[in-house]
């Protein structure tokens, strides 16, 4: 709970225009306090600032704070209290805050712009400390000039309807990047599983082919059965067991029969 930070211990000794004043600066330049709208609510602060000429425009401050962004202060720094280095980095985060909740794509030239920050390298020590103070989670892509935030983990304080209606469009956008991711998820999946049945069939194609060349292998028979190894017929051959020395030697015993008689 954000009454719980240790800087609110002071505020019952708050008893005065000046110390309430005192209190705000050094409530919106702790570096881990990122919510006020408890302050704006504390009737005994809101009323010493109230009590004093010179304090009324702490309350503004506090409102800064709470839901306004570094462009808000820019158009109205004449009204405002001067900040501190402290304060102006705190303010600059929260805006930073802001802005992811509206985009998670963030070029860099906008930051530089929105943030009046001078150079890249102030830029990146910016968005460094708003991942490390657990405010959003991010990247930084210095080919592309982009931050990539993945997620805005702190949110901005609720004071008026502006701020209701602000934060109703920042869930709008939310649910509607869920809604798209949903689909894209039940698209990867449908693929996933088209594809897995289409390597099932191929797979059991496959088998059956495999299966078949098995069987005509493994069966005994077949058009070719019948020749041996080399090719040849294996039926036996008739073959003449007259010779031509058999002939001839029949042939001289008629003659000499003949020449007998």
């Amino acid at each position: 709970m954000q009454h719980q930070h240790p800087i609110y211990a002071l505020l019952p000794l708050v008893n005065s225009p000046a110390a309430a004043a005192d209190f705000v600066t050094r409530a919106t330049s702790a570096p881990d306090l990122f919510t006020f709208a408890y302050l704006l609510h504390s009737p005994a602060l809101t009323q010493h600032l109230q009590a004093g000429d010179q304090t009324k425009q702490y309350i503004d401050l506090l409102r800064l704070f709470a839901s306004g962004t570094w462009q808000d202060y820019i158009s109205s720094q004449s009204s405002l209290p001067s900040l501190t280095d402290a304060q102006a980095t705190k303010l600059k985060q929260l805006s930073l805050i802001s802005l992811a909740s509206k985009s998670h794509t963030l070029p860099y030239s906008t930051l530089l712009s929105e943030l009046s920050l001078p150079d890249m390298r102030s830029l990146a020590t910016l968005v460094v400390s708003c991942i490390y103070a657990n405010l959003i989670s991010a990247t930084l892509d210095t080919r592309e000039e982009l931050v990539h935030v993945s997620a805005v983990i702190a949110g901005r304080d609720v004071v008026d309807k502006a701020d209701i209606s602000r934060l109703k469009g920042v869930i709008d956008t939310w649910a509607g990047r869920c809604a798209e991711t949903i689909e894209d998820l039940n698209n990867e999946a449908r693929k996933v599983r088209e594809k897995a049945v289409q390597e099932s069939k191929e797979v059991k194609e496959y088998n059956r082919t495999v299966e078949m060349v098995n069987k005509q292998l493994m069966t005994p028979g077949g058009k070719d059965s019948g020749k041996d190894s080399s090719g040849c017929e294996g039926e036996n051959m008739d073959i003449d067991e007259t010779s031509p020395m058999s002939d001839s030697s029949g042939s001289t015993k008629k003659r000499k029969q003949r020449t007998t008689s």
